[in-house]
């Protein structure tokens, strides 16, 4: 039943081996989200590259990263506009820079991961903020 079920690169060998071809299909969905973490990437995409379903890709995503491919790319894509804010770019710079829809967009993801707005982190972060006032 697997060997009919099976598309692509996946095999009933790699089934059955062990966890070790979910782990490299893991590794090559997630080579193709850091590469190309700005992009919108189907699913169908990512499995085609990964060598397997796009339901065994997000098992052996899951199992390997304790995340969503989904989640993953989203989680690369603040760190690159958390980057972007310290660098000095508008919010909404680094929304467009980093792949989000929009900045509203990326507000909201910003606020549930890191709890801060990006523009009070922007104000926390920069060199500015820093300095002890002088008497």
């Amino acid at each position: 039943m697997v060997r009919r079920g099976a598309t692509g690169a996946l095999r009933a060998r790699e089934l059955s081996g062990g966890g070790g071809g979910q782990a490299r299909a893991a590794r090559r969905a997630r080579a193709l989200l850091e590469e190309a973490y700005a992009q919108e990437i189907p699913a169908a995409r990512l499995a085609e590259a990964a060598g397997c379903s796009r339901f065994a890709l997000y098992r052996a995503f899951h199992a390997a990263y304790g995340m969503a491919p989904s989640d993953f790319q989203r989680q690369l894509r603040l760190r690159r506009a958390r980057g972007l804010l310290v660098a000095g770019h508008s919010a909404a710079e680094a929304a467009a820079e980093a792949g989000f829809a929009d900045q509203s967009h990326f507000h909201r993801w910003f606020v549930r991961c890191f709890g801060v707005t990006p523009g009070t982190f922007q104000r926390a972060a920069s060199p500015d903020s820093r300095r002890t006032p002088q008497p």
